[in-house]
């Protein structure tokens, strides 16, 4: 494996944490700018390496990252949009207890 995805492993294992803190801020701009960034992030196969999958699965899809108080189409809207960033990789996550969780 070269340097460049070591480092890029790196650096994704160092902005979940990131993430996870955004997607549970009570601050609707902070949550929907996140949200859109995961998604996009998400959009990409590259995002799919077998370390990276149970962050996926936990930061995308657990009601953790839930419970912010958006209007409801705002809420489905970004949901809808990270569902769908998705769909596309869910053959990637074959532990049975991702499957659950996606």
């Amino acid at each position: 494996m070269s340097s460049r995805p070591q480092t890029a492993v790196a650096d994704n294992a160092k902005i979940f944490p990131v993430f996870a803190t955004r997607l549970a801020s009570k601050d609707v701009n902070e949550y929907i700018n996140t949200a859109n960034k995961l998604k996009n992030w998400l959009g990409s196969e590259k995002a799919y390496y077998p370390d990276a999958l149970r962050n996926i699965a936990h930061q995308t899809f657990t009601t953790r990252f839930l419970h912010i108080e958006l209007s409801a189409v705002a809420a489905m809207d970004i949901y809808q949009a990270l569902i769908r960033a998705v769909i596309p990789f869910l053959p990637l996550f074959t532990e049975e207890d991702l499957q659950y969780t996606c």
